[in-house]
C-alpha cells in the first residue's frame, strides 16, 4: 500500500548504506556527525528521486492522520519553541523531546524547527503578547546589534544563553541516539521573524554562531542541518546545509509542486543538495511530482486546519496520497 520506512536497517547495515544506485550522494557538513545522523541523511538521499517522504507537524495532527487516514506519516515535526528561555520565563512548557524520542521508537524520522522567542525585549502588550515573541513586530530585540558586539555585549550573551538551552534538549536526544532534521532560523527572508529583520548579513552571522555553539562548544553532532530559503542572498551555502528547503503555502485546493521554486533551489545549490518542502499547506500531488520531475524529497504538512479542515487536504486526496506507492510512510507491521 505504501513504501516502507526502513531507516532502522540503515543504522545497522553498512552494506545497505552502500547498496544504492542513487544519483546524489554527499557526506554531512558536520564531519563529526553521529552514525545516526549520517544514516538519516543517507536514507533521505536513497529515497531522493524515487519516493516522497511524508511528514506531519505536531503530534496531535500526526495522531489525527493516523486515526483518520489509517496511515502514519514517516516524519514527525516538532518545535523547540517553548524551551526558549523567554518562553519558559512566561510559563511555557514543552513535551517535544518526549514526543521525538517516542517517534524514534516507532522507527520514525524527526524534524525540529525552533520558533525562537527573542532573548529579551518582548513587548508583551495586548496587541503583541509574549507568546508572539518570535515575530519581529512583537520584540525590540535587534539581531544585528547582538551579533556584531564581538561577544562582549549583554544581548550576544543572551543569544548564547538561548542556544545553550536548546543544546541541552538536543543533548537529551543525542543521549538517546536520536538523529534529527534541524531547521533553525527558518523563513529568514520574510522578515517577519526577528532573526531575519535586519537583512542577510546578521542572519548568516547568527547561523554561524548557532552552528559553532552547538557542534563545537557543546560537541553535539546528531543533527542533519536544514536550510530554509530559496533566496540567494540568504542562503548560507552548501558547506553549511545538508538539505535545502522551502516553505510552500499555495491557495486552498492547489496541489501543484512549486516547480519554479524547485528549479531555483537546484540552481542555488548547483544540484548538489537534496531539496525538500519543510512546510506545506496543500500536499503536492505525487502524480504531478512524477510527471513534472519535481522530486521534493519530503514534505511536512503544517498542523491544525492545514491537515484537519477537509479543505486544504480533503480526506479523499489524503487517502490517495498515503496509499501511493511512491509515498513513504511508517509501516507499523515492519517497524
Amino acid at each position: 500500500m505504501f513504501a516502507k520506512l526502513s531507516l532502522l536497517s540503515l543504522l545497522f547495515s553498512s552494506a545497505a548504506l552502500g547498496a544504492s544506485n542513487q544519483t546524489l550522494s554527499y557526506g554531512n557538513i558536520d564531519k563529526s556527525a553521529t552514525p545516526e545522523a549520517r544514516a538519516l541523511l543517507k536514507y533521505i538521499q536513497l529515497q531522493y528521486g524515487s519516493h516522497y517522504i511524508s511528514g506531519q507537524q505536531d503530534i496531535d495532527s500526526w495522531n489525527w492522520v493516523e486515526k483518520n487516514i489509517g496511515v502514519a506519516p514517516a516524519i514527525l515535526g516538532s518545535d523547540f519553541t517553548y524551551y526558549s528561555p523567554s518562553a519558559v520565563a512566561h510559563g511555557g512548557k514543552s513535551h517535544a523531546v518526549e514526543d521525538v524520542i517516542q517517534h524514534a521508537g516507532r522507527n520514525g524520522i524527526n524534524a525540529l524547527v525552533w520558533h525562537w522567542y527573542a532573548p529579551t525585549c518582548l513587548l508583551d502588550t495586548a496587541k503583541e503578547p509574549w507568546y508572539k515573541g518570535f515575530y519581529t513586530e512583537a520584540t525590540c530585540f535587534n539581531v544585528s546589534e547582538a551579533v556584531n558586539d564581538h561577544g562582549n555585549g549583554t544581548n550576544y550573551k543572551l543569544l548564547l544563553r538561548d542556544i545553550d538551552a536548546i543544546a541541552a534538549q538536543i543533548k537529551r536526544l543525542d543521549q538517546a541516539k536520536v538523529p534529527i532534521l534541524f531547521r533553525p532560523l527558518h523563513e529568514p527572508e520574510g522578515g517577519w521573524f526577528w532573526w531575519g529583520a535586519q537583512g542577510p548579513a546578521p542572519f548568516k552571522k547568527l547561523w554561524d554562531i548557532l552552528y559553532d555553539r552547538i557542534t563545537r562548544y557543546h560537541n553535539l553532532h546528531n543533527m542533519v542541518w536544514v536550510c530554509n530559503t530559496a533566496d540567494p542572498a540568504w542562503y548560507p551555502g552548501n558547506d553549511k546545509c545538508d538539505i535545502a528547503t522551502i516553505d510552500h503555502y499555495p491557495a486552498v485546493g492547489d496541489h501543484g509542486v512549486a516547480a519554479d521554486q524547485y528549479k531555483k533551489l537546484q540552481t542555488l545549490t548547483n544540484n548538489e543538495r537534496v531539496l525538500a518542502m519543510a512546510e506545506v499547506g496543500p500536499i503536492p500531488d505525487p502524480d504531478k511530482q512524477a510527471s513534472e520531475n519535481v522530486n521534493w524529497a519530503y514534505w511536512m504538512v503544517w498542523s491544525g486546519d492545514f491537515i484537519e479542515d477537509g479543505k486544504q487536504n480533503p480526506n479523499q486526496f489524503l487517502h490517495k496520497v498515503y496509499n501511493d506507492t511512491r509515498v513513504v510512510a511508517l509501516n507499523w507491521e515492519g517497524a
